[in-house]
């Protein structure tokens, strides 16, 4: 019988709780950039910004998940993440990690507070339990509207 493999996981936190997105959605971490704000977007969505000539929708993951804006942390981190032929930025207050973890189920709490088949489980990475999100059920479908 063959051991589990753990995949790999961005450990991020959002006001101080911890979550994760597959490091395989994710295409790149960067610093802060000055975002393009859209007139009439809601809070949960940052701006755009210009990444070698790609104009990215960013969105504030602290704001989409029900926190603090993670924009609003001066050293915050932008998630450059994959969705299948759309590539989008998250701002997140910060990345803890990546590192490979094995999924447990989530709690009917975790799995209730975020949008239907985002929770993936629960991830442990340095000791500290995260919440393992997919990131395009909390995101595409915020891009339609």
């Amino acid at each position: 019988m063959h051991a589990p493999v753990a995949t790999q996981w961005v450990v991020f936190a959002c006001d101080d709780r911890r979550f994760g997105f597959p490091l395989d959605r994710v295409f790149e971490i960067m610093t802060p950039r000055p975002f393009t704000r859209l007139p009439g977007a809601g809070s949960d969505v940052c701006g755009l910004v210009g990444l070698r000539g790609r104009v990215i929708t960013v969105f504030d993951l602290g704001v989409v998940l029900g926190m603090r804006a993670a924009a609003s942390v001066p050293d915050h981190r932008l998630l450059l993440i994959d969705l299948g032929e759309r590539r989008i930025g998250a701002a997140v207050d910060d990345v803890i990690a990546i590192a490979p973890a094995l999924l447990d189920a989530a709690n009917d709490d975790s799995a209730d507070s975020f949008a239907p088949g985002a929770v993936l489980g629960i991830g442990r990475s340095e000791d500290a339990d995260f919440i393992a999100l997919d990131p395009a059920p909390l995101l595409l479908a915020r891009l339609q509207t």
